[in-house]
């Protein structure tokens, strides 16, 4: 009769093996275990440390850097719609599916954006906390229409860098849209204020709000 405890201490040594092998083939344990803590999240998130520009990202596209991932987490529809050249589309809701998940490349700089900033930021904290590292687009593709799509002319007396800033945004223009923004400004979009980025493509101090 002593062979049953043996029996269920040997059944339960083959479970816990099998589910480590489960969880080994899984797309999160092929990953390499980088979680970020809470704090060093917010820190993060407070220096700014996790935003990349809508100037700097038409850089990297116009001069066709091979190390830039540009991930769109709103809906199909929405990215059907319009999307930044090049994007792939990785809805929020499906981000951790394994079709979705795969697609993502931790060895390249990845980028999110949603319509503003919020989705993206949900996205990013995600993908932190699973430790892969990520930007968020700021201001979103709201910001990126309104600067890069359909830049307007500063006002007579500015700085030499906001004039050189917009020959960047207009020369940008034409490269994206062949001369002619293709897609309309939201209404939220069209009331926010503009971010005010640094020239160089530095990050800038605020962004539109949105999701």
């Amino acid at each position: 009769m002593k062979w049953k405890p043996m029996f269920t201490r040997q059944c339960a040594a083959g479970m816990l093996l099998l589910l480590g092998l489960l969880l080994a083939l899984s797309p999160a344990g092929q990953r390499t275990s980088l979680q970020s803590s809470p704090k060093e999240i917010a820190l993060a998130i407070v220096s700014r440390s996790d935003h990349v520009t809508a100037e700097e990202v038409a850089d990297w596209l116009i001069n066709k850097r091979p190390d830039i991932q540009l991930i769109d987490v709103r809906t199909s529809e929405e990215y059907q719609q319009y999307h930044i050249p090049g994007a792939v589309n990785i809805p929020l809701a499906k981000l951790f599916d394994d079709e979705y998940l795969y697609q993502i490349d931790p060895d390249k700089i990845i980028v999110l954006y949603s319509n503003g900033g919020t989705h993206a930021a949900q996205a990013w904290v995600l993908l932190r906390q699973m430790g892969i590292e990520s930007y968020v687009l700021l201001g979103g593709l709201n910001y990126w229409v309104q600067a890069i799509l359909n830049p307007q002319p500063p006002d007579d007396l500015v700085a030499d860098q906001e004039i050189l800033l917009y020959e960047f945004r207009k020369s940008a223009s034409q490269y994206f849209t062949g001369g002619q923004a293709q897609v309309k400004q939201t209404e939220q979009a069209k009331q926010a204020p503009r971010p005010k980025p640094k020239f160089k493509f530095k990050r800038k101090k605020k962004a539109d709000e949105g999701c």
